[in-house]
């Protein structure tokens, strides 16, 4: 027995029984774009003849999109998301504002090629820390998707952000600690990113202020020997205060410094803070970031960007120093 039966009529067989493009069609239909109103009425012509239905998705993004929010967290080094407490939060508190407005939360991978084979119809995107010259925000800039960032982007001008103001922090964490002439390591790990430049930065204005040199060295990974060896290096050029990049250094750096026993001659601060800092002797000053002010305020101006009110700032935040 022979079977027949209508095939849905799709949006390309309106464009090309009215003779336009894929776009035009999209645009006429939707009241968007530029159009000649004779371009318009040709389409919906077209598109009454065939019987054109534009699926659920299609009337969706009409309107305001699916109310898609991606979160992609960029990823330094061997640290993962579940595991660095910074990022988790900004995870938590981001998808509990996004939700609170109606949005859904995506998280997504930090991969242009993953991306490209993605088929989600987002409607802003929130990147976390994202590396100088992203190939990631080019994505989402070629693809039109709007983004907003949580760090910057060091090799761009034009993005919207919200940042602790780091540089401000280290430099005044060092007032409160060491005393001037007093010569700094700065140890780093992973890729380059705005925090890091921060750091730096606040180091670099207290040095140049109190008469203080600084060497930066940076580890290949966490491993034990390479820890020793940065220690090592730090304490033969003269070292008296080490800076960690972040938390997750500063512990195995502090072990390498009891190893040597010189945790008591050479001053150990970290640029990120952390609840173990606590319970390590000696006690670890350190900045206090805060990723649920940093979450809210990047989810609240994704949802402005999505709604059309206006363009978000470009904004830091004070933090806080912790002297133990």
């Amino acid at each position: 027995m022979i079977m027949s039966g209508k095939q849905r009529t799709t949006i390309r067989d309106v464009a090309a029984a009215a003779g336009v493009s894929v776009t035009t069609v999209s645009d006429a239909l939707s009241g968007k774009g530029r159009l000649p109103e004779e371009t318009r009425r040709k389409v919906r012509a077209a598109a009454d003849r065939l019987g054109y239905r534009p699926s659920a998705i299609a009337l969706g993004l009409r309107d305001r999109g699916l109310g898609l929010v991606g979160l992609c967290i960029v990823p330094a080094g061997e640290a993962m998301l579940t595991g660095v407490e910074y990022w988790a939060t900004i995870v938590t508190h981001a998808s509990q504002t996004l939700l609170s407005e109606g949005l859904a939360p995506v998280l997504l991978p930090h991969s242009v090629d993953l991306l490209s084979r993605l088929k989600i119809p987002l409607d802003g995107v929130i990147v976390v820390d994202p590396l100088k010259n992203d190939p990631v925000l080019t994505f989402f800039e070629k693809t039109k998707i709007r983004y907003f960032t949580i760090g910057r982007d060091l090799g761009r001008d034009n993005q919207s952000w919200v940042d602790d103001d780091i540089a401000k922090g280290m430099e005044r964490l060092l007032e409160q600690t060491l005393a001037p002439g007093t010569d700094l390591a700065f140890v780093t790990i992973g890729p380059e990113k705005s925090y890091v430049a921060d750091t730096l930065s606040g180091m670099q204005h207290w040095a140049s202020v109190n008469r203080s040199a600084i060497k930066i060295h940076h580890c290949k990974n966490t491993e034990r020997r390479n820890i020793d060896a940065v220690v090592g290096r730090a304490v033969e050029e003269g070292a008296k205060a080490i800076v960690a990049q972040h938390d997750r250094l500063a512990l195995p750096l502090l072990a390498a410094l009891k190893v040597r026993k010189l945790q008591n001659e050479v001053r150990l601060l970290s640029a990120t803070d952390s609840p173990e800092f606590e319970q390590v002797l000696p006690p670890v000053s350190a900045i206090r970031l805060h990723p649920t002010q940093l979450a809210d305020k990047a989810a609240r101006a994704v949802i402005d960007m999505i709604r059309g009110r206006s363009d978000q700032k470009k904004t830091f935040l004070v933090v806080e120093t912790v002297v133990r």
